[in-house]
């Protein structure tokens, strides 16, 4: 059964509040009515679906409780009202978002109409919404480390602060990502996602911030770029540390202002959009190296999530094959099952490529066994010999090695993952080792790491 749509009235004409009151609820909707600013303000906290506002409230201003829910909740549709309206009225309505525009006297016919199209708006927009979700999957995990990294994004979601994810490719920084979307009051802005390495230098800047018609030799019409077409969500800016050192710079700019320039333009554009910025290197050393803007990266560095390797978190191994092997199953139309060994097995190998890399693996094996239910042979028939092998896998990269260089290589990988872990902060990657920090620093300085 579909719920209710709830309609907020704002106007301070009583006369006009209850006979929109009496119209909107013979057509099924629970109305609520206003009849100033601060009295809208309060009721706006719970749920509405759409807003019927005044451009007159006394000594308020329509235009102004306007532009307070328009930087909100930019979804939410509002009707204007006016028994005074001018085009310029109606020209600033629009622009700040207005849905429609209705003049008093009110009409019936008309009341009924505009209502019913704003609210289909809303359902045809909630109707894409859960589309758009039901893309991505569910995370899968059962490691406290993993339940810990959730719960903190949870928490994040709901602010506008930027956030850096980190970790190694394939570890499933895009699922973080989508958390923090969906889970906070964005969940109803469009989430854009782009990456930063695939853009070329000379096209970067258009690709983010768009262009207006006639900007460029090849500009026949307007363009809106990335950040733009995020308004009112998330941009997720997938390996930002390969991001041209001047759109650094200009993407600098945006989060200092809240504002882009369209390439040609000369008025910038007003945008909400929560940045999530994503890399499987090491930014705060880049930052050192001058590679990357210290001053970027101290606005992007608010909150820090890093996404541990796949291998640092063997739990999650065993739920992420069966959530595979179901799918895939589905997919080929199919039923097969994993063996003990095979799961078993699964956990003790390295995975260099994360969570990605075990989707493979499970594909493989699906489409390659002929059998019911997947061994360990199975799983060792498709997966590299040097994987498979334990004695290979503990070998690899120390083959020549004497046992001093051995240890030195095997302290300057750990230390370097340990670093990479707490995104270059030494504090923390002191505290997460249970080493003090003098003698972690002194270590770091023997290995030549940064």
């Amino acid at each position: 059964m579909e719920r209710k749509m709830h309609i907020l009235v704002v106007d301070d004409e009583s006369a006009i509040r209850e006979s929109l009151l009496e119209i909107l609820e013979e057509e099924g909707y629970d109305v609520h009515c206003a009849e100033s600013a601060a009295a809208a303000r309060l009721m706006l906290s719970g749920q509405i679906d759409l807003v019927l506002l005044d451009i007159k409230l006394g000594a308020d201003n329509g235009i102004d409780l306007l532009r307070e829910i328009k930087a909100q909740r930019p979804f939410l549709p509002v009707i204007m009202i006016s028994g005074h309206g001018t085009v310029a009225l109606t020209a600033e309505a629009f622009k700040l978002g207005a849905h429609e525009f209705m003049e008093k006297p009110l009409r019936l016919m008309q009341v009924r109409a505009c209502v019913r199209n704003a609210l289909e708006a809303v359902r045809l927009k909630s109707r894409v919404l859960e589309q758009e979700r039901a893309r991505y999957p569910r995370p899968v995990y059962q490691s406290s480390v993993m339940k810990r990294l959730f719960q903190q994004a949870t928490r994040l979601a709901s602010l506008r602060e930027p956030v850096i994810i980190t970790g190694p490719s394939g570890s499933g920084k895009e699922l973080v990502a989508h958390a923090l979307h969906y889970e906070g009051v964005r969940r109803e802005g469009p989430f854009f996602a782009t990456n930063a390495a695939s853009m070329p230098v000379t096209l970067a800047e258009d690709e983010l911030f768009g262009h207006e018609k006639g900007a460029f030799t090849d500009a026949g019409k307007q363009r809106i770029g990335c950040i733009e077409t995020a308004h009112g969500g998330t941009l997720f800016l997938d390996e930002i540390a390969d991001l041209n050192p001047q759109i650094q710079a200009k993407l600098l700019r945006v989060l200092e202002t809240g504002s882009i320039v369209r390439l040609g333009a000369t008025q910038p554009v007003k945008v909400d959009v929560r940045f999530i910025a994503v890399t499987h290197k090491n930014l705060a050393a880049m930052v050192d190296d001058g590679t990357f803007r210290h001053d970027l990266w101290y606005r992007l560095c608010a909150f820090v999530l890093n996404v541990p390797a796949l291998s640092e978190r063997t739990e999650d191994i065993a739920p992420l094959a069966a959530s595979f092997l179901g799918k895939i199953c589905a997919e080929l139309g199919c039923a097969k099952t994993f063996a003990p060994d095979a799961l078993a097995f699964l956990q003790s190998l390295p995975w260099p490529g994360n969570v990605r890399e075990l989707r493979h693996t499970v594909t493989r094996a699906v489409v390659f066994s002929d059998c019911e239910v997947i061994d360990r042979q199975a799983i060792a028939a498709v997966v590299p010999a040097e994987a498979a092998d334990p004695v290979k896998r503990t070998m690899t990269g120390y083959d020549s090695c004497n046992y001093r260089e051995a240890r030195e290589k095997f302290e300057k990988d750990y230390f370097q993952a340990v670093l990479e872990r707490a995104g270059g902060n030494i504090t923390m990657a002191a505290a997460a080792i249970g080493m003090a920090q003098s003698n972690l620093s002194r270590k770091l300085k023997e290995l030549g790491l940064r």
